[in-house]
């Protein structure tokens, strides 16, 4: 396109730095910085930025994946190679960089649309190294677009010639392997001897011209970024976490421009809050009864050890100081760059209110990089927290909550130990935790996980339900699917504020077996201990809903209801599955102490039963006879149904035995 080319080529040299008074730091964000651009600049820079977006109309687009998005029949894989500007490291926060939020951004556009964005960015990376791994990283995964990021590192060790070479011959090879390519342009920087921010701007009209002539899609970020500066240099300032990396929200900023390349279409994700569980690593660790380390700036070095062992009584923490007393805010970022090599498994950082500087500038640097030192460099080895100033004026109260989100971190509202405690509980209700224990059995390590319902209150007693998986399946089963079975236990559980349990039960073919058997029975008493509780109600789908028949009958006391979802009742008639069944009790004796047939007189609690017609892996015969003989049961037979129990029964089934249940007790309390 001569237009386009010409358009370019006339209107670039007029952002030089040469029109433009700028004075940086070489590690210093110009938050507030001295910026002075005449009238008649400011228009050119305006138009400049007019003119790319014409250019970039006339470049191509990802046809192939723009039209798999939009028809959403089958998976799109999607590779970002780059370097560390690519790869999650500590400026994004760790956990999360770009690619992981182009993601987010096309489920947004395309919410039916199967789509998988694979992050291969490596720090120190050039596009030299990009043709290296090219085949390993990338084009092994078959993706049917890949997005290709390099740059910043290549303009102080690749000449421009050879890096265009470079990139040449990555975009051949991804064509050769039926993939689609979108070049992106890197963010713009803080300006310095190493990187100049000319040079920079040259390698960035490079990929745009190599977009051009290879005629494949732009993401033109860098002057997204730059159109920020020019408008308001502050808010630039803010989509950075040092002099070349952007910290979330210029990922943010990244995705946004690489999905309406890819789409056409706009998308925000200003809005898109951290990662839902900002102390996984606490968490797991907690879960499996090993000790953790804190280190803490005060009041928390005092308040996270007593808030912590509310949620785990038995917990060991180890609470290491980190003392703020006279420190300035540049003290306290020097101090920052010792915490890598103390390695801690959660830090909890509070900054007085009280520190600040005149310039936001100045305060910004210093903030960023206490966070920064206080990540691990890489993937995020550990969970970072920070606490806002409880005593700040608004506006730097604001700031620095913007900073902390920008960095992709969660933070603490105040700084009480109540409010430390209601945040922890808070975060133990969002995420379910994976728990470890030693069986008591044979002391081999066994999981379950518990998931606390939403409002959940720490002092008020309430209802638990254990959820059994079916064969072949694990503990995350009726937590994570979304099959009906387990949206409508999970449902009702929320619905009616009931602990949520879900244990492995040994291995993925149990059957409820004595080793089983027990460490369910240990599972509840371990639940007994960290909370108050009214009653047990078990629930389960095919071997799950068999295995809830057995445990109510061997421990009628334990339990105040069943629900059971296309189960079999009698296991010396049932031939499936048998030689997971003779693992777990292989002996006629069992099998007839385990079928819930022989043994209804026990299961006088509320029993909810699902069964299908046409179930040929557990016919409904013994579960049908079952259900005539219990008191108190509701049994929900579908003959055009075969071996699965859609949404509305799950539900009615398990609520009728919470009212049923319900209605009982009340009963009882009647005079």
């Amino acid at each position: 396109m001569p237009f386009g080319r010409n358009l370019q080529s006339r209107w670039i040299p007029l952002i030089s730095t040469r029109h433009m008074s700028i004075h940086y730091d070489d590690r210093i964000n110009p938050c507030l910085t001295h910026v002075v651009i005449p009238r008649l600049m400011s228009f050119r820079l305006l138009f400049y930025f007019l003119v790319v977006a014409v250019i970039q109309t006339f470049g191509a687009t990802p046809d192939q994946t723009r039209q798999l998005l939009a028809e959403a029949k089958e998976p799109v894989r999607i590779v970002c190679i780059g370097d560390s500007i690519t790869g999650v490291y500590y400026h994004s926060g760790g956990r999360r960089a770009y690619p992981e939020m182009l993601e987010i951004a096309l489920h947004k556009l395309h919410p039916k649309a199967n789509i998988t964005v694979r992050n291969a960015g490596i720090s120190g990376d050039t596009s030299k190294g990009g043709i290296v791994r090219l085949e390993r990283d990338v084009l092994a995964h078959k993706p049917h677009l890949v997005t290709i990021m390099f740059g910043m590192n290549d303009l102080v060790r690749v000449p421009a010639a050879d890096f265009v070479s470079n990139m040449r011959r990555m975009i051949r090879s991804c064509r050769d392997a039926n993939a689609e390519v979108v070049l992106c342009t890197q963010n713009s920087i803080v300006n310095s001897p190493q990187r100049p921010m000319a040079k920079l701007a040259e390698y960035s009209q490079a990929i745009r011209e190599l977009a051009k002539n290879e005629s494949i899609g732009l993401a033109d970020c860098h002057a997204a970024f730059e159109a920020i500066r020019t408008q308001d240099p502050a808010a630039w300032s803010l989509l950075l976490s040092d002099a070349i990396h952007p910290n979330m929200d210029g990922h943010k900023l990244f995705a946004e421009t690489l999905a309406k390349t890819i789409t056409g279409k706009d998308v925000s994700l200003r809005g898109e809050p951290p990662p839902s569980n900002p102390l996984v690593h606490t968490f797991k660790l907690l879960g499996e009864g090993k000790p953790i380390t804190v280190l803490a700036m005060p009041p928390y070095d005092e308040q996270i050890e007593p808030a912590l062992k509310k949620l785990h009584p038995a917990a060991q923490i180890i609470v290491k100081r980190w003392p703020t007393l006279g420190k300035t805010l540049a003290e306290l970022e020097t101090s920052a760059k010792a915490v890598r090599s103390m390695k801690p498994n959660l830090v909890l950082i509070a900054v007085p209110g009280h520190l600040t500087e005149k310039n936001p500038q100045a305060f910004h640097q210093h903030y960023a990089w206490i966070m920064n030192w206080s990540l691990s460099f890489g993937q995020q080895a550990w969970d970072v927290i920070v606490a806002l100033p409880e005593k700040a004026e608004k506006s730097h109260a604001e700031l620095t909550q913007r900073l902390v989100r920008a960095q992709d971190l969660s933070f603490i509202e105040a700084s009480s130990a109540h409010s430390l405690e209601n945040w922890l509980w808070a975060q133990k209700v969002t995420n379910p935790q994976d728990i470890l224990f030693r069986s008591s059995q044979d002391q081999t390590e066994q999981r379950y996980v518990e998931q606390l319902p939403p409002g959940f209150e720490p002092e008020k007693p309430h209802d638990v339900l254990i959820a059994l998986h079916g064969h072949g399946s694990d503990r995350w089963q009726f937590i994570k699917e979304m099959r009906a079975e387990c949206r409508g236990l999970r449902d009702v559980a929320a619905k009616h504020g009931l602990i949520f349990v879900s244990p492995d039960y040994r291995a993925k073919t149990s059957w409820m077996g004595p080793a089983a058997e027990a460490d369910v029975l240990q599972i509840v008493a371990e639940v007994k201990k960290r909370y108050r509780v009214n009653r047990f109600f078990i629930a389960g789908g095919s071997m799950g809903g068999t295995s809830a028949l057995i445990f109510a009958s061997l421990h009628p006391e334990t339990i105040a209801g069943v629900c059971a979802l296309n189960p079999t009742a009698n296991l010396m008639e049932y031939v499936g599955f048998k030689d997971a069944i003779d693992t777990s009790y292989g002996n006629a004796v069992e099998r007839h102490k385990r079928s819930p047939e022989f043994h209804a007189d026990r299961l006088t609690m509320p029993v909810a039963l699902t069964t299908g017609g046409k179930d040929t892996v557990v016919p409904p015969a013994s579960t049908l006879r079952l259900a005539k003989k219990l008191p108190r049961a509701l049994s929900l037979h579908r003959e055009t149904m075969a071996h699965s129990t859609n949404y509305d029964d799950t539900v009615a089934a398990m609520e009728f035995v919470l009212e049923t249940a319900a209605d009982a007790k009340a009963s009882v309390k009647q005079p």
